[in-house]
């Protein structure tokens, strides 16, 4: 049975087996210019680099960069014990007042994610100081029988110190001119002092007193403490000029010295005797700043150093026939206390 459909005005859908002698509508093509034939169409392709942003190794959000001009007061003294131990303190120097004249340079770099790293460096030059040398028969600095009183106005002092840390702040009102920070930070350090020994005097000979000048005295005790620190420093900022910071430091230091006693004769030359010790420091500091701009600050430090190096100790002696003499190194104790002002610029 035959159905008939109503005609299309449509044209024809395609047949899937069609009739080899039915015609099949042509394509219509538009005309185009006499010569010229149709250029394919282009796919357009769109590609997307993937591959992760390239960040500098040691890229920083600011820095802050310091130099500041000080003065500086040190007391050291240090002691050895005879042979055996006996005298418990055979000879025993002392270096007092020792004032320096110094210049700091130092930077700070915050890094991303509230880190930080720091570098600092100090060079002094000593202006002025007493030294005493003085020598025991009897423990516990009994029977003194030499003793001279001399010049420490010569020498220099050098530290350097490198750190890093971590940033906690809080902030205690919307514009963050007011808040608290602080800084829990590990780093190493290194402190060195050339003292010398200048313009001797006699003061004691033999268990008397004189007063003996000897020209031609200059000798000179190196000293080198080194090691790593831990540290937590805190920030108080109450104002958007003024912020006010204390900054508490403590030293594991390994502790070397080497002498040169240029008129003893006995000994060698120009490495006379050497100490070596291991102990500890303490390094405390009040900072303040008072910005000029949000870029420059005036800055005013206050600093105490205290340094113990008590353990392990050993004396080697070095006579000009080669010999070596040792015994025990009993301690050196440094204290300090230091003022300085300067210029921080934030960049």
């Amino acid at each position: 049975m035959h159905v008939f459909e109503a005609e299309s005005t449509t044209s024809p859908a395609p047949i899937a087996n069609p009739d080899h002698n039915a015609q099949i509508p042509a394509k219509v093509i538009p005309d185009l210019p006499v010569g010229q034939a149709k250029q394919p169409e282009t796919l357009k392709v769109h590609v997307y680099d993937r591959r992760p942003e390239k960040k500098p190794i040691f890229a920083y959000d600011k820095a802050d960069v310091y130099f500041k001009a000080g003065y500086r007061r040190d007391d050291l003294v240090w002691s050895i014990a005879g042979p055996g131990g006996r005298p418990n303190i055979l000879s025993e120097l002392t270096w007092k007042d020792i004032e320096i004249a110094t210049l700091n340079l130092g930077a700070t770099l915050q890094m991303r994610n509230n880190w930080f790293v720091t570098g600092d460096a100090v060079w002094g030059e000593i202006v002025n100081g007493e030294n005493q040398d003085s020598d025991y028969f009897e423990n516990n600095r009994r029977e003194e029988f030499s003793r001279s009183n001399n010049g420490a106005d010569e020498g220099n002092v050098l530290d350097f110190s490198v750190g890093f840390g971590y940033r906690y702040q809080w902030l205690f009102n919307e514009a963050g001119t007011a808040g608290f920070e602080l800084r829990p930070k590990l780093g190493v350090a290194y402190h060195s002092q050339d003292l010398k020994i200048v313009d001797g005097r006699q003061t004691i000979l033999n268990s008397e007193p004189v007063s003996i000048r000897f020209p031609g005295l200059r000798s000179s005790y190196d000293t080198s403490w080194f090691g790593p620190w831990v540290g937590l420093e805190s920030v108080f900022f109450q104002t958007g000029k003024f912020s006010l910071g204390l900054n508490v430091e403590y030293h594991y230091i390994d502790y070397d010295a080497t002498a040169e006693w240029n008129l003893r004769s006995d000994f060698a030359q120009p490495e006379s005797f050497e100490h070596e010790a291991d102990g500890y420091g303490w390094v405390t500091e009040l900072r303040s700043q008072w910005h000029f701009t949000p870029d420059l600050a005036l800055t005013l430090d206050l600093q105490f150093q205290k340094w113990l190096a008590d353990r392990r100790g050993k004396d080697t002696t070095y006579l000009v026939d080669g010999t070596e003499l040792t015994t025990k190194f009993n301690e050196v104790e440094w204290d300090s206390y230091g003022v300085s002002l300067g210029l921080n610029y934030v960049f």
